[in-house]
């Protein structure tokens, strides 16, 4: 099953769109499932505005982002942000934006995308990144 059906069923089993995305990615991250249901519950339906797909590929960018020296929190800053902006640039230029308000249609446009479509959209190009990065 690719990722764009694995993350498509489990948003189709309830699964928030921002846990949807990350938890079909488990096996890359090296955690269960239960773990990145966790991490990934408060991003979905737009929290903090952004499309809760988007946020699920940040999620699991970051986390794949490499080894990091957890005792020197300075060098975790901003090691990852080239990577973010240009998942969130191929997601723009899919969908028109990131802001999920934007997305759903709920600022007066037309609807830009279904949430599974977003879901689909976000790991369809997580996977490709990642596949780019072997």
């Amino acid at each position: 099953m690719s990722k764009v059906e694995k993350a498509a069923e489990k948003h189709g089993n309830g699964y928030n769109c921002a846990q949807a995305v990350t938890c079909s990615f488990c096996e890359e991250m090296k955690i269960d499932e239960s773990t990145a249901k966790e991490i990934s519950k408060k991003y979905g339906g737009g929290a903090f505005k952004t499309c809760g797909a988007v946020m699920g590929m940040y999620i699991v960018s970051n986390f794949m982002s490499g080894e990091k020296n957890l005792d020197n929190p300075a060098e975790l800053k901003n090691t990852n942000s080239d990577q973010l902006n240009k998942l969130e640039k191929m997601f723009k230029d899919k969908n028109g934006s990131v802001i999920c308000a934007e997305l759903k249609g709920k600022t007066g446009n037309k609807v830009l995308r279904s949430c599974r479509g977003c879901v689909e959209d976000a790991a369809m190009i997580l996977e490709k990144c990642l596949e780019n990065q072997k």
